[in-house]
């Protein structure tokens, strides 16, 4: 039973080995995600995008900016069914970044150690964009902070160390 254990554990690691949402469990593509969301807000900027598991159920966390409306959606991993919608009004929006979620991702990507990704979200800290991009490495997770405006790595966190770039 411990041999057929390791099996299975190498198994997932081998099969989950190439980058994808799917390589954590979930059915629908991160493009069918971002396809429907973007179907519900065709002018919003994805400012977060996550795969969770919420009560034993995988579960996509969208957040989009369009204006100065924030609007929130849980998107259901496997049929991708709208689960929760929720929208508020945002006193200063963060506005228009020149860096995408999907390239600020790939930074990270590029930086890591056969990382998965796992989330990110653009945050503003003193009127300077940026995203926090959240990949696991095998157990461990890594966090990597992105100029929204310029792709330049400010700094990342390893094993609970900040080093910064």
């Amino acid at each position: 039973m411990k041999n057929f254990k390791k099996i299975l554990v190498v198994g997932i690691i081998v099969g989950s080995a190439g980058f994808s949402m799917n390589a954590l469990g979930a059915q629908l593509t991160e493009q069918q995600v971002k396809d429907i969301v973007t179907k519900e807000v065709p002018n919003g900027q994805i400012t977060k995008f996550e795969l969770d598991n919420e009560h034993g159920k995988l579960v996509y966390e969208i957040e989009m900016m369009d204006g100065n409306i924030e609007k929130e959606f849980d998107i259901d991993a496997e049929t991708g069914a709208i689960l929760k919608s929720k929208q508020e009004q945002k006193a200063n929006p963060i506005g228009n970044v020149k860096i995408s979620y999907e390239q600020a991702r790939d930074i990270a990507l590029k930086q890591s150690n056969n990382g998965k990704f796992k989330e990110v979200k653009l945050k503003n800290k003193n009127g300077s964009p940026f995203y926090k991009v959240e990949l696991l490495e095998g157990s461990v997770e890594r966090e990597f902070f992105i100029d929204a405006n310029t792709g330049e790595l400010l700094k990342k966190n390893i094993f609970g160390k900040v080093i910064k770039m």
